[in-house]
């Protein structure tokens, strides 16, 4: 959805931001049902937001974000740019929008950097680190990219160098994620690799070859119910932590199919409040 019209763009940007029908109405049980399963004292760290603007039309405030975190007690939120129309060839503009946002909110938001492997990044990836970013994100399909790309390669072998963790997007449209990627995890087993959407396309064969590499987080954005139950069946809970996708997923619904799933599977509390905030906070505390 590249080309949007400004009538369609307004109606997603309301969509997106009406938290009120998520948790309300016919949808107050299920909310309710979430708050009360979140074990007591946690405050959820949210691994995958964004901020900014897309091509498709989405957009997101440090606003908005922090709104949508108010209301669903969420405290942290790990945020990043979208694939902004704006970003031309190495990113620093929609960084330096992440930049202003974590500036807003220090205490709320960790910023992640973006890049686009297919042009020059060693002066973006230098300025981003020296300011502070907290991480980086890499997205395959956006970018048209695979991962066993040498420039791409590269990247990861430069944010293992400074302890860079890196989340990639390893979901919708993905076709190759863990024959791509299991070299470089293999090669560089220090990398802190967080596989967006829990390699959703793979994820069973992603389980089996990342399982034995600590440094390799699930993360659970718009994965189905049934997915995630399979994932936390299989793997160490331990190694899979929250996200929303924020504005394409919402913190109402992603947490409840979190919730149902870890349930299913028989989570203990700890496990849980791991999954929901203390995996991540290893990371960032």
């Amino acid at each position: 959805m590249r080309f949007v019209k400004k009538g369609v763009r307004l109606a997603i940007k309301k969509r997106g931001q009406d938290l009120g029908a998520l948790t309300s109405g016919a949808m107050a049980g299920p909310w309710e049902w979430v708050r009360k399963t979140i074990p007591s004292g946690t405050r959820v760290f949210d691994a995958h937001a964004h901020i900014g603007e897309d091509v498709d039309g989405r957009t997101m405030t440090a606003a908005g974000i922090k709104e949508r975190m108010d209301a669903a007690g969420v405290g942290r939120t790990i945020v990043f740019p979208l694939n902004d129309p704006n970003a031309y060839d190495d990113y620093s503009g929609p960084n330096d929008v992440v930049w202003a946002a974590y500036e807003e909110h220090p205490d709320a938001l960790v910023p992640f950097f973006r890049l686009n492997p297919h042009k020059d990044y060693d002066a973006e990836f230098g300025r981003c680190v020296e300011r502070g970013f907290k991480g980086l994100k890499l997205h395959p399909v956006s970018q048209e990219f695979e991962f066993d790309d040498e420039r791409v390669v590269k990247l990861f072998e430069m944010a293992a160098e400074v302890d860079l963790p890196v989340l990639v997007h390893a979901g919708f449209a993905m076709e190759r994620i863990v024959e791509p990627l299991l070299p470089t995890v293999e090669r560089l087993p220090e990398l802190r690799l967080i596989l967006g959407h829990s390699a959703m396309v793979e994820l069973l064969a992603a389980v089996r070859a990342f399982s034995s590499y600590p440094n390799v987080l699930f993360e659970t954005s718009v994965v189905k119910a049934k997915d995630l139950f399979v994932l936390f069946l299989s793997l160490d809970p331990a190694r899979i932590c929250y996200g929303s996708d924020i504005p394409y997923g919402d913190l109402p619904s992603t947490l409840h199919a979190a919730l149902l799933a870890a349930d299913a599977a028989g989570l203990s509390e700890k496990e849980l409040t791991g999954v929901l905030s203390g995996n991540l906070r290893r990371w960032f505390p």
